[in-house]
């Protein structure tokens, strides 16, 4: 009786915790989906209709992007695939939200989205090439 007891306890403590991480991952999701929509409605400034939507996107990528982690994490992806899922998930963010965009807020994206990608390239230039001893 004392081993089922003891049984019993494990298995609920197990549920436990596996019900809190379900918990504490869905509330990650939704705090990254959150700060991704505010900080896009402040360079956009979006309807209320258009950050509704945006969220419902964001919070499905910020979903996505979790269980790729989770994958990667215990062993079921490698990294190389768990980069490349990484990058269709955004990707599908990206052409789902810029759809919704209206013209000028359209024109406005791709002018930030430019000026980050120049950024990138200066930056680049700026830190200097690791230097690889010649082989022998």
């Amino acid at each position: 009786m004392k081993k089922l007891s003891a049984l019993l306890s494990i298995l609920t403590f197990g549920l436990f915790v596996a019900n809190a991480q379900q918990v504490s991952t869905a509330a990650n999701a939704e705090q990254r989906a959150n700060a991704i929509t505010e900080r896009m409605h402040k360079e956009a400034n979006f309807s209320p209709e258009q950050k509704t939507q945006v969220y419902a996107i964001n919070l499905e990528a910020a979903q996505r992007m979790i269980a790729v982690q989770q994958d990667s994490k215990n062993g079921v992806i490698d990294a190389n695939t768990a980069k490349q899922r990484r990058k269709e998930i955004n990707m599908d963010r990206e052409s789902r939200i810029v759809a919704l965009l209206t013209p000028q807020q359209r024109a406005q994206y791709e002018a930030r989205k430019q000026k980050r990608m120049n950024n990138n390239v200066e930056n680049a230039e700026r830190i200097a090439p690791r230097r690889i001893p010649a082989s022998r």
